[in-house]
């Protein structure tokens, strides 16, 4: 299954894409299925504040949860998973942004990346959670760059969208769906 859960900036949608997992990684264990429970934490350590996010992060994730910090590579990552496996990914907007400002990805190597995983989620059987930013609400920046950001990132969006079971917007902690069936 492939579950899109997007929001603004501390709207509540990693706590609740946190809660979706470990809800469908519990119904595996009840199940007798041999699965494991990942976060794929794609922030990197890129100042003191980052840094306390992150070390809180994993506090609150404790032993349950087993931590991959990959700011570029979640297609290798998501190769290695295997059936009834729960992977949240958070977020899909630093690593958008990491790997066009890093690694100069163009969009038609973002739309790849994005179509192999989504293909993997698939073919394996695990249950992959995308948490994502609603960055095109607001007053538009006028830099060239930002733009071609929030492009990339709404093109992803809408295929990621596309191939969902369920798409979650999350605003001040109250998930909205907008398609699939609210089962949580």
């Amino acid at each position: 299954m492939i579950l899109f859960i997007s929001g603004g900036v501390r709207s509540g949608k990693s706590s609740f894409a946190e809660q979706t997992a470990l809800s469908l990684y519990n119904k595996s264990v009840r199940e007798k299925e041999s699965s494991s429970l990942y976060y794929i934490a794609t922030a990197k350590k890129s100042d003191d504040e980052m840094v306390d996010r992150i070390r809180i992060h994993q506090q609150d994730r404790r032993h349950t949860w087993k931590t991959i910090e990959e700011p570029f590579d979640i297609e290798h990552i998501l190769s290695n998973c295997k059936k009834c496996d729960v992977i949240l990914l958070d977020c899909l907007t630093i690593w958008v942004s990491n790997v066009i400002f890093d690694l100069n990805y163009s969009l038609e190597k973002l739309e790849s990346v994005i179509s192999t995983c989504l293909n993997l989620a698939r073919k394996k059987h695990f249950h992959l959670i995308i948490v994502s930013n609603d960055v095109n609400v607001g007053i538009p920046n006028p830099h060239d760059s930002v733009i071609t950001y929030m492009y990339y990132l709404q093109q992803l969006h809408q295929a990621i969208i596309e191939q969902s079971e369920i798409v979650v917007e999350v605003q001040a902690g109250i998930p909205t769906y907008w398609k699939g069936v609210k089962w949580l």
